[in-house]
């Protein structure tokens, strides 16, 4: 298969380096020092569960014009990023493509079906604790990886089912799932919630667990996206709170998350993506999001004061 990975860092760079290493054509798309550390001495990757492997060589471009059409695209950037790289992304996407993207927050499809033409976009979420440690260097802790995608309309298909193949044969818990708004909404139910509480306190997912304060708080903001969603229609399961709680308990006690990284670096963080689209959403159905609209108010002069 012929894949195109936009954005190669934790998420696109782990993932898409596993269909590189099974020998599928995959050419990743970044910027900057990542970019050039790729096309001088490939992507190096090293994960607690599949050891340390190295791309080389490894395909990579930052203009998508210059890979035209591929297979599938999985689109794996930070939210932010993601209203500026959709319409770039055209030139990748032909009769038979497949675009998949593997973002933060329930609204990525949406923004590239704006953009794309929409039977290509499917839905899909992952679940990972990877970063960038160096230029080129993918550092992937935990035993977390989680992968699925899924038909915005109509029933589980074929094209979705051989990415599904292709990860699993490399050790990925990737499945297809015949709701993925439900599945959509049920990971962001935790990492919306999740990143605030721990980008607040400054600590790590074991301490937040482990003190009751933050732990009514962390699970309070649990059910507030509960809410939501039914508001909404989506028929998430009868205890996904409990289920999302037993979760957080199985986290090694050091995990921290992607947005809590971001703000300690004083980086862009997914604000907008998480808290504050609960915020807003729950004001346009008239549900109240208290503790996300603290965590929102909270956080929001560091992303008015973040870089990139």
């Amino acid at each position: 298969m012929r894949i195109a990975v936009v954005g190669a860092g934790g998420v696109g760079g782990y993932f898409g380096g596993l269909l590189a290493r099974a020998g599928h054509e995959v050419i990743f798309l970044a910027r900057g020092k990542h970019l050039q550390a790729m096309r001088e001495r490939g992507l190096h990757v090293i994960s607690s569960t599949h050891g340390e492997f190295t791309i080389l060589p490894a395909a990579a471009e930052e203009d998508p014009a210059r890979v035209g059409p591929v297979d599938y695209v999985i689109v794996a950037l930070k939210t932010h990023d993601l209203e500026a790289a959709a319409p770039t992304l055209a030139p990748l996407v032909g009769a038979g493509t497949t675009v998949i993207p593997l973002l933060n927050g329930v609204t990525a499809h949406e923004v590239l079906r704006a953009h794309l033409p929409r039977p290509a976009v499917a839905g899909g979420l992952c679940a990972v604790f990877s970063q960038i440690e160096a230029p080129g260097v993918i550092r992937m802790g935990g035993n977390v990886k989680t992968v699925v995608v899924g038909e915005l309309e109509g029933p589980p298909s074929e094209r979705l089912d051989r990415i599904v193949e292709a990860w699993k044969g490399q050790g990925v818990e990737a499945s297809q799932s015949d709701d993925i708004l439900a599945a959509l909404w049920t990971k962001f139910l935790f990492i919306a919630s999740a990143g605030g509480a721990t980008s607040l306190a400054r600590v790590p997912i074991g301490v937040v667990r482990a003190q009751e304060e933050t732990r009514t708080l962390l699970v309070e903001a649990f059910q507030e996206v509960e809410a939501l969603a039914r508001a909404q229609g989506i028929r998430l399961a009868p205890d996904v709170v409990e289920t999302t709680s037993r979760m957080v308990d199985g986290l090694e006690p050091q995990v921290t998350t992607s947005m809590q990284r971001d703000v300690a670096a004083g980086k862009r963080f997914e604000l907008e993506a998480f808290s504050g689209t609960i915020v807003r959403a729950g004001g346009a159905v008239g549900i109240a999001t208290p503790v996300h609209a603290a965590i929102y108010a909270l956080l929001l002069p560091a992303l008015r004061r973040a870089g990139n």
